[in-house]
This record gives C-alpha cells, sequence and structure tokens, in this order.
C-alpha cells in the first residue's frame, strides 16, 4: 500500500532531503488494520533517522489515497469501530508530530478519513479535480482521524459543522479560497516539493517548536504562548 521513492525521481533538482511517500487503493476503497499499522510504523521509522526526511503524501495515478470515500470504517468486519477508530488516531498522530514537514498533494477526492490525514499534514496542494467532504455522518458514524478537531481550528465552527452534518463540499478553488488548501496546481506532487524546498534545511527541533506554537496559539492565552516560546528556545539550546 505504501511507497516510499525520492523526490528527485518526480522532480530533477529537488533536494535528496525530500521524500514522496505513494498511498496505493486498499482493497474495495477500505482502509484495514493492516494498513493503519503499516503507516504508523513506517512514519516512526522515518522519524527515527538521524536525517529525517520532508514528506510530501500523495495518492497513487490520479487517486488521493483511493479515490472515493475512503471507505467506512465498517467495511473491515475484521476489527471492531473503537480498535479501528485507535489506529487512525494512532497512525495519524504520528504523522502530525513527524520532526520534518510534511505537505499532502491531494490529487483526488479527500473525504473522512481522507480529509483527516490531508489536516494532519503542514500544508496541502490540490489538483484542480480535488475535492473536500464528509460521507460519514451519512453512514451513521463520527469521522475518524482527528477531523472533527482539525478542520473547526483550520475554518471554524460554522463551516466544519456544514461539511460535516449539511453536506458542504468543496473543490479545489474553494478550498484555496478559504484556507482549506495552500495552493492550487496541475502538478500537486511538483508544487509540494517546491514548497517544502522553500524550507529546505531548517533544524527538525525548530520545525517542531514552530509548529506547536503556532497550532496553539489558537487556543492559549497570549501570555502563556510567550512562555511556551521561551520554552522552547530553552529546548534549542540545549
Amino acid at each position: 500500500m505504501i511507497k516510499l521513492t525520492p523526490a528527485t525521481d518526480h522532480l530533477l533538482d529537488a533536494p535528496d532531503s525530500i521524500q514522496i511517500l505513494t498511498l496505493d487503493a486498499p482493497p474495495e476503497n477500505r482502509w484495514h488494520g493492516e494498513s493503519l499499522e503499516q503507516l504508523h510504523q513506517v512514519l516512526g521509522d522515518l522519524a527515527r533517522q538521524e536525517h529525517c526526511p520532508s514528506l510530501v503524501i500523495t495518492g497513487s495515478g490520479s487517486e488521493w489515497f483511493c479515490g472515493g470515500t475512503l471507505g467506512s470504517a465498517l467495511g473491515d468486519a475484521r476489527v471492531p469501530l473503537s480498535q479501528l477508530a485507535r489506529l487512525y488516531s494512532q497512525a495519524f498522530a504520528t504523522l502530525r508530530k513527524y520532526p520534518a514537514l510534511t505537505v499532502a498533494a491531494v490529487n483526488g477526492q479527500a473525504r473522512d478519513e481522507g480529509l483527516a490525514l490531508a489536516l494532519s499534514c503542514d500544508f496541502r496542494v490540490a489538483a484542480p479535480g480535488a475535492a473536500f467532504g464528509f460521507d460519514a455522518p451519512r453512514q451513521g458514524r463520527f469521522p475518524m482521524g482527528g477531523s472533527t478537531q482539525l478542520l473547526p481550528r483550520l475554518l471554524g465552527e460554522s463551516v466544519s459543522k456544514r461539511m460535516m452534518l449539511c453536506g458542504l463540499e468543496w473543490g479545489a478553488e474553494q478550498a484555496l479560497d478559504n484556507g482549506l488548501a495552500d495552493e492550487v496546481s496541475d502538478s500537486p506532487v511538483a508544487a509540494a516539493i517546491t514548497l517544502v524546498t522553500q524550507a529546505g534545511g531548517l533544524n527538525p527541533v525548530v520545525v517542531q517548536g514552530v509548529r506547536q506554537l503556532v497550532e496553539h496559539a489558537r487556543m492559549r492565552p497570549l501570555e502563556t504562548g510567550f512562555a511556551a516560546e521561551r520554552d522552547w528556545q530553552n529546548v534549542l539550546g540545549d
């Protein structure tokens, strides 16, 4: 399901410090426990490398993950729903804590857990035909992978409720206009590589610290945020 290739396979002058992580469509367009365990393991192994690569995450061919709805968790009878939710949380949390920059190159439908994975990356580049939305509530379940928490922090409460409960869907340009996508490109992987290249050579501690401080700025009182910034300075000094 998961394939790692150097960014130079996609863009000749790309730095060696960038890897492309390609996700193939799972059987029946459903992620199973094994798929999520593999994603968690691959990300963890990469994070422990001495020179941890930045990642561009995309789908195979012209599909983001598996093209349509990232299949209902109810489709995997081998794994209880609560266990599958834990596996989604584990894999996507590993992505959110990844030491280097991550960019989702969304080249198809990003729905439910597919959208949650894109939200777990630092940035999102969308192909013109990309689309964003939710089906899970209409299947009688909650979206898994963290989108109920990540989407409101990015877009606000009202839009998030409309997407999850009222069927609001966005194409690539709407996602760009509203801040869900950072860029729209006919070649999303190449555009994602270029975006990561602009931040090349950053200390991993700086990447992790800035990411956490910026994300927490939405929730922390101002003075608490200043204190956290000083704490990260001390970590960097150590």
